[in-house]
């Protein structure tokens, strides 16, 4: 009999926990799912996909499990959700950068100079978009193969810009200076050394921004007197 009565107050506490779900407002609603986003980004960074369970998440946010299936319904959705808002994060970079009106090369430096700071600013997403996302299946893990292209995409489109208009090196074949790049800003996240000098975030940006440009631009900055 005791363990009925158990039994029914927990359907009772799920039906009115639903309830007050349904009725609390947008601004508390939108607070508790970016704590649940955050802790387990936290998590998964640290531990991986594979070693990470929604209990351990729960722990981290400090509520029962079962609440956390308000917000998602399973490990996978989790993961899904993580890497979406990451792809639509770095995305607008891209959107952002485009409407500067810069010239091929410079709108490069541009976005590889905003991405390397959002890397370097989020590391533990970064980190679970490139580790992890490959445990996505079906429909899932073919999207995120997409937004993973997608960079590819506009990195060699801006390349390729550049050297038409004789700012990029022509010399060098388009997709090897792409696939440099790319290796370059998706690793710039590893920069930060663990011991001796600490690097700012500007300072390592704008190190890859220089680099780039000695490495791929036809000619030298100017630098104003």
């Amino acid at each position: 009999m005791l363990f009925l009565r158990i039994v029914g107050t927990t359907q009772e506490d799920d039906m009115a926990r639903d309830a007050r779900a349904a009725t609390r407002p947008p601004t508390e609603r939108r607070n508790r799912d970016d704590a649940v986003m955050a802790a387990a980004i936290e998590v998964m960074s640290a531990r991986g996909y594979s070693a990470t369970s929604i209990q351990d998440v729960a722990d981290r946010v400090g509520v029962l499990k079962g609440s956390l299936y308000h917000y998602f319904s399973s490990k996978e959705e989790l993961l899904f959700r993580i890497v979406e808002e990451s792809h639509k994060q770095t995305s607008r970079i891209a959107e952002e950068v485009a409407t500067m009106g810069l010239s091929p090369l410079e709108e490069l430096l541009e976005y590889l100079r905003r991405s390397s700071i959002w890397y370097l600013e989020n590391r533990d997403r970064a980190n679970i978009f490139f580790t992890d996302r490959q445990h996505l299946t079906g429909d899932r893990l073919a999207e995120s193969n997409e937004w993973g292209r997608f960079f590819e995409r506009h990195i060699q489109a801006l390349v390729a810009a550049g050297q038409a208009n004789g700012e990029i090196r022509p010399d060098v074949e388009l997709r090897l200076i792409t696939r440099f790049l790319l290796g370059a800003v998706n690793n710039v996240r590893f920069w930060p050394s663990r011991s001796g000098k600490a690097f700012g975030v500007l300072e390592i940006s704008e190190a890859l921004v220089a680099l780039t440009r000695s490495a791929v631009a036809t000619a030298p900055a100017v630098i104003p007197k």
